[in-house]
């Protein structure tokens, strides 16, 4: 004899099995793990941009300080807390990194030679409950070239 309680948990046990559907419709998106599209405009991917400039400012040997110019394309991963892939486009500013300048307060170089732009490709990862943001990927490039900077690894 069977009681209500099999059933449900029958029923739950056949709608497992259908690889994420629950009655023929895909309960999400995207696979858990795998990357998806962000908004450019949300909050916490505006943070992971400023934290990648950060990490370009304490890496480059560059006199002046950058900020982000644009953000072109954000990715968030739920890996061990979230991941932020970033595409941004950075520039130089008009601040000297010995100025205790507030980086928003800094407008950008506008007359050549001062004025660089770099489209850098990141990896920012945040976990929240452990208070760690690292930024475990940082590739800049400028015309042909590439920069790679690296600063010290994190095992996340």
């Amino acid at each position: 004899m069977s009681t209500p309680w099999q059933f449900v948990i029958l029923l739950l046990l056949g709608m497992s099995c259908h690889a994420g559907t629950i009655g023929g419709i895909r309960a999400s998106t995207a696979d858990p793990g795998f990357p998806k599209n962000a908004s450019t405009n949300d909050p916490e991917v505006k943070k992971a941009a400023r934290t990648t400039v950060y990490a370009y400012n304490n890496m480059s040997n560059d006199s002046f300080l950058f900020k982000e110019l644009e953000i072109e394309k954000a990715m968030i991963q739920v890996v061990k807390g979230i991941k932020y892939l970033l595409r941004t486009r950075i520039a130089r500013t008009v601040c000297k990194k010995n100025m205790k300048d507030i980086l928003d307060e800094c407008d950008f170089q506008q007359r050549k030679p001062l004025k660089q732009i770099f489209t850098c490709y990141s990896e920012v990862w945040k976990i929240s409950w452990l208070h760690i943001e690292a930024v475990s990927v940082l590739e800049c490039t400028q015309g042909l070239g590439i920069q790679r900077l690296q600063g010290p690894r994190r095992s996340l």
